[in-house]
């Protein structure tokens, strides 16, 4: 998917038509969203197998509270039976809680970005320079997406195993 939107992205800057740019630039932005979403659909799906099939608008929510149940959990049992002290409790519960807050915080933006290009077909995408934006959305910043996501991915693979709650799992890639 990454692939595709920086290949939509170089169409886009190239083609002098200002409506075929912005056809291929929100195609460029949709595919970045995809890649970003994807890669986080893999890596929830390695944690726990019944989240992989969590709709786009739920995913936030679930990094942001849905991931904390099993791991207070986990957390707790480690502590009672004397593997993990509060301290390495509350870490490990703070690492998680902002790794998973970054990445819904990533995915809301490009979400919002993916609904303006694919929807308000009406709000033109616009060139300036080397950079194409929609509203205030800039694709040079959504070609980043899938690197930031993948990034955010693996920590939160790092963290789930650090907690206990994770075999090996392979990391994202999309």
């Amino acid at each position: 998917m990454q692939y595709v939107g920086s290949e939509l992205e170089r169409l886009a800057l190239s083609d002098v038509d200002p409506n075929n740019a912005d056809l291929l630039g929100r195609s460029a932005f949709n595919r970045y969203y995809y890649a970003a979403f994807l890669i986080t659909r893999e890596t929830l799906g390695n944690m726990k197998s019944n989240w992989k099939g969590t709709a786009h608008a739920e995913i936030p929510n679930l990094l942001q509270t849905g991931l904390r149940k099993p791991a207070k959990a986990e957390l707790k049992k480690q502590v009672k039976t004397g593997l993990l002290d509060k301290g390495d409790e509350s870490r490990l519960l703070g690492d998680l809680n902002a790794t998973g807050n970054e990445l819904a915080q990533l995915l809301k933006l490009a979400y919002d970005a993916r609904i303006l290009a694919d929807y308000e077909p009406e709000i033109k995408t616009r060139k300036d320079g080397r950079v194409i934006y929609l509203k205030t959305h800039k694709l040079t910043t959504a070609s980043q997406w899938p690197s930031q996501a993948q990034k955010h991915c693996a920590k939160l693979m790092r963290i789930w195993k650090e907690i206990g709650l994770a075999q090996s799992a392979p990391d994202p890639k999309i």
